[in-house]
C-alpha cells in the first residue's frame, strides 16, 4: 500500500489532478503549490528514513 501511494505521488498526472481540483474549488495557485511543496517534502523524507524493500 505504502509502495503504491509513493508511486502514485511521483507521478505528474497526479500533480496534475490535485492542481485540478484545487481550481475547481477555488484554491488559490499559491495554495495549490504549497500544498504539493508540502507533499513532495514528506515524501522526500520518507524516502530518506524508510529503508527499500530488498535491501538488507
Amino acid at each position: 500500500m505504502k509502495d503504491t501511494i509513493l508511486q502514485r505521488i511521483r507521478e505528474p498526472s497526479t500533480w496534475a489532478g490535485i492542481a485540478a481540483l484545487g481550481a475547481v474549488f477555488g484554491l488559490p495557485a499559491d495554495t495549490i503549490s504549497l500544498v504539493g511543496q508540502v507533499v513532495m517534502g514528506c515524501a522526500g523524507l520518507a524516502a530518506v528514513v524508510l529503508s527499500e524493500g530488498g535491501a538488507k
